[in-house]
């Protein structure tokens, strides 16, 4: 018998995928990508991409923000996890993922003044993904996982905390977002 314990990097893996790919392991319809989320929330609140550009490259596991070749530039990391929890199906554990949003001054049209709405503007639309995803699919299990060595295990994903700082030569941002993803072992 094969036992696996679903860690941090596929946590890391499933939460990449959800943004960047919108793909669920197998379902007939792809769900919406974080970018196609991004353009809703522009035609709703009626302005473009010079305003609210969509993120240019995916990573996991590295914070490069100022250092990216590309921006605005999304990077998801592992931050950590807490103690196992024994439900009925077996052990579950929750792991902490940071989704950190390096938008650079020069990425966003207007006066410094633009940044902080952009930031937030970042920080909703990743709280809309996780709440609930369009096209009646439920971003709280990431889309069951993706389709890499989370699928099938991710029980719940929900947003801890949300905020925005100054990264690096002012006035670049930084628009951070701390999940809770909980994983199921498999038997």
């Amino acid at each position: 018998m094969a036992y696996e314990a679903f860690g941090g990097e596929a946590a890391v893996e499933a939460v990449r995928e959800f943004l960047e790919d919108g793909t669920h392991g197998g379902a007939s319809s792809p769900a919406d990508t974080f970018n196609e989320v991004l353009a809703a929330r522009r035609t709703t609140l009626g302005i473009t991409t010079a305003v609210l550009p969509d993120v240019a490259l995916y990573e996991e596991h590295w914070p490069r923000e100022e250092q990216a070749t590309q921006t605005p530039h999304c990077i998801v990391e592992w931050l950590g996890s807490a103690s196992e929890q024994l439900p009925p199906t077996g052990r579950s554990y929750d792991h902490r993922i940071g989704i950190g949003i390096f938008v650079a001054d020069a990425d966003i049209a207007g006066a410094e003044a633009e940044m902080g709405p952009a930031a937030v503007r970042y920080l909703d639309a990743l709280r809309v993904m996780l709440h609930r995803r369009t096209r009646q699919e439920e971003g709280a299990t990431l889309n069951n996982g993706g389709t890499g060595a989370a699928q099938g295990k991710v029980i719940h994903a929900a947003v801890e905390e949300q905020d925005y700082v100054v990264a690096g030569t002012a006035p670049n941002m930084l628009a951070r977002t701390t999940i809770r993803v909980r994983m199921n072992e498999r038997y």
